[in-house]
């Protein structure tokens, strides 16, 4: 291969690594074996999957309940400031 010459300043270090997911020139170099997070290797047993969905079903009405109570408070401020 061919060596590229450098300017007098450039002293060949990396600052910033180009290699970002999502380019098209991405090469996932860590994780070609299918290991780690986001290989396949695992996968969740119906008792952890349901834990998930817990979590996000309670976090999503946590959510729900607490726009309702604003709405409602805004409401009833509206009917009593009308009087």
């Amino acid at each position: 291969m061919k060596k590229r010459k450098l300017p007098e300043d450039d002293d060949g270090k990396v600052i910033a690594e180009m290699n970002v997911d999502g380019m098209p020139w991405y090469i996932d170099k860590l994780h070609k074996d299918g290991e780690g997070p986001r290989g396949d290797a695992y996968q969740m047993n119906r008792k952890e999957r349901r834990s998930y969905m817990w979590g996000a079903m309670s976090a999503a009405f946590l959510v729900y309940a607490i726009f309702t109570v604003v709405f409602a408070a805004f409401i009833l401020l509206l009917l009593f400031a009308m009087k």
